[in-house]
């Protein structure tokens, strides 16, 4: 419903009134616009629409129409580089902008391809928008022209241009401004203060700068787009209290840009999400994620790609990972991880129970706002399956049991006692409880319950079982193997000798390191890379044992003052149960596992050339894979007969895998 549409005022001419108002800039064009911002919902800005604004306001975005055949897309790279060659800046965006509108035309004529940087960001369909490249990318220039545009497109429209600080809201609201000022865009206000960051155009439309600094600053606001600069550094709840909910009112848009900044943080979640909706939904996804490196999309900064002489300094002088991650798109681990090793596509898959293996419960207790974290785990001859868990507040052990008990890998049976106010279990296929000899009433707990449990021996310092818990998410041995081999790899690309790295200087050290990390990133790898990097790993979790593997992710340390500085090995206390209790459970029954074993690379070899994706480990033979661990056969293996009942040795037979 318009104001012509409202009964009692169908009479009046307000679009002549409007028209004659809006020369003089009278109240009436401001009543029009007002009214009809709030009767009619904020329209999402198409890609249509918006590439028809950018053309308006005299800005095209950089980015080519890329085709999917490989010898196509190098020979595409290459004339992109010549452009580059031009001897004037004029020259070489004439050249690239003719390169741009042929690409277009390959488009137009069915050529299966996809179009990157600020042409793809452009013409999306996504209501909320991930822009992950690497530094000079053209992320703030672009989401400036995006916020102007919007404004342009939309009187009365609010957009806000948010960042985690004050400081770094002015950096891309000082991009507005300059791009207000050089279209010569008429405006009724403008602050730029420390305090207040305010433009609002001509035509009613509000550009307005926000600190996530105080998320509830943001209460009772209804936006039409959020720009989220530097996004990485953003707590998740800057989005769902400060940003989300401003945007409902009026089904706003969403731009999130940053380089990343490790894994593991709000960004890198957010990222991940909208890519695994892009796979379900495709073009109807909600949230689209765009990840390229700086030096494949733009022109602008890099005018011959990666063989720009500025890149080719820089990938001498910074660290291979460092590079990656600020101009290569690539997220690198967290410096603060505790287990940067942690990867999901490795370590993250489907985790069934196993009838014919015992099972053990590796437990952190909390009996109120902490989570009380229960692993229920089963031991492989190669690996161990994390194929349960329980994650829960304000929970006591008496509650938690009677649940565990109806679970399929528990097997037990309630002891019926009338009298009895606690109730008691036999328990039949679980061998170990496994808890925390911090809390040794928790223990006696389980036991009176029926449960086999027992507390942590010689309960060790956080330091001491991190190295443990690192091996056993990437065997070193393994691993080395396999890094090695990409390195002569590389090496072989480079008409090189095998093993011929150590006698390059260390420039050309660094820029080797750059093509073997840059070849591991997740969305390179091939999946016999991937079939490799399993063969590494001896621990798998099951993709329903969410709050672990976020705890994986997220276990981290205290932040260094600066890069020099050496890190304590204590790490923050803080998303650690489920990892306080895979500790207690390595510490206790691995940390004397036969480790003079030798590797067997056959085994290596046959893992990654399986023919599938997946290669089932669980089928692995004794005289293929590293022996079972089984019980220790150290001094720990008199404790652990003390606790168990005698005559039961959960680890004497495999007899599943002869039937295999």
């Amino acid at each position: 419903m318009t104001t012509t549409e409202i009964p009692g005022l169908q009479g009046l001419e307000f679009a002549r009134l409007g028209k004659a108002a809006a020369k003089e800039k009278g109240f009436l064009q401001d009543f029009l616009e007002r009214a009809d911002a709030r009767l009619v919902p904020f329209t999402p800005i198409t890609p249509a629409e918006r590439l028809r604004t950018f053309a308006e306001l005299n800005y095209r975005p950089h980015g080519l129409y890329v085709p999917d055949d490989h010898d196509a897309r190098i020979e595409l790279y290459a004339r992109s580089r010549a452009c580059g060659t031009e001897d004037t800046p004029d020259g070489r965006l004439r050249a690239y902008f003719a390169l741009q509108s042929e690409t277009g035309l390959w488009e137009q004529a069915g050529v299966p391809g996809r179009w990157v940087g600020q042409q793809a960001l452009a013409r999306s369909t996504a209501r909320f928008r991930i822009v992950a490249w690497g530094r000079r990318g053209g992320k703030t220039t672009h989401a400036a022209m995006e916020a102007v545009a919007a404004a342009y497109a939309r009187p009365r429209s609010w957009i806000w241009l948010a960042a985690p600080t004050m400081k770094l809201v002015s950096r891309a609201f000082d991009k507005v401004v300059e791009t207000v000022r050089d279209l010569g865009l008429q405006t009724r206000m403008m602050r730029d203060s420390v305090q207040e960051k305010l433009i609002v155009l001509d035509n009613g439309a509000r550009l307005e700068g926000i600190s996530l600094e105080n998320i509830w600053s943001a209460a009772g606001a209804a936006i039409d787009l959020a720009i989220i600069d530097e996004a990485a550094q953003v707590l998740p709840e800057a989005w769902t209290r400060a940003i989300l909910p401003p945007l409902t009112d009026r089904n706003g848009q969403a731009l999130l840009i940053s380089s990343w900044e490790g894994e593991g943080d709000f960004f890198h979640t957010k990222a991940l999400d909208a890519r695994a909706e892009m796979v379900r939904h495709g073009t109807e996804a909600s949230w689209e994620l765009f990840q390229d490196a700086s030096y494949d999309i733009n022109f602008f900064a890099f005018p011959q790609g990666r063989h720009t002489p500025a890149l080719i300094q820089a990938q001498k002088e910074m660290d291979p990972i460092e590079f990656l991650e600020q101009f290569g798109g690539i997220p690198a681990s967290a410096r603060e991880r505790v287990f940067p090793e942690f990867k999901e596509k490795v370590h993250v898959g489907d985790c069934p129970y196993n009838p014919e293996l015992p099972v053990t419960l590796a437990v952190d207790p909390s009996g109120g706002s902490n989570p009380y974290a229960v692993l229920v785990i089963q031991t492989y001859p190669d690996h161990h399956e994390v194929i349960d868990e329980f994650y829960q507040t304000h929970v006591s052990t008496e509650e938690i049991i009677p649940q565990l008990t109806q679970r399929a890998w528990c097997d037990a049976e309630r002891i019926s006692n009338e009298d009895a106010l606690m109730p008691r279990f036999t328990v039949k296929n679980v061998t170990d409880v496994v808890v925390d000899s911090a809390q040794p009433e928790e223990m006696r707990r389980w036991e009176k319950m029926g449960f086999p449990a027992y507390s942590v021996p010689e309960k060790p310092e956080i330091w001491e079982r991190l190295p443990l818990a690192r091996n056993i998410l990437r065997d070193p041995v393994r691993f080395y193997y396999f890094y090695r081999k990409r390195v002569n790899l590389v090496l072989a690309e480079m008409g090189l000798q095998p093993d011929s790295d150590y006698t390059l200087s260390p420039e050309e050290q660094r820029a080797l390191l750059v093509q073997v990390e840059e070849s591991l990133a997740d969305d390179r790898l091939t999946p016999e890379m991937l079939n490799w990097l399993k063969s590494c790993a001896h621990v798998l979790v099951d993709r329903h044992c969410t709050a672990t593997i976020t705890e994986f992710k997220s276990y981290s340390y205290n932040k260094r003052r600066n890069l020099n500085q050496n890190f304590q090995e204590k790490p923050k206390d803080w998303m650690n149960h489920a990892m306080d209790a895979w500790g207690y459970y390595l510490w206790t029954k691995h940390r004397f596992d036969d480790e003079s074993t030798p590797t067997s690379y056959s085994y290596l070899e046959a893992v990654a050339e399986a023919a599938d994706e997946e290669m089932d480990r669980r089928q692995v033979g004794l005289d293929q894979a590293t022996p079972a661990p089984g019980t220790p056969h150290a001094r720990m293996r008199t404790f652990l007969e003390e606790v168990r009942p005698p005559d039961v040795d959960p680890y004497a037979s495999y007899s599943y895998l002869a039937s295999a």
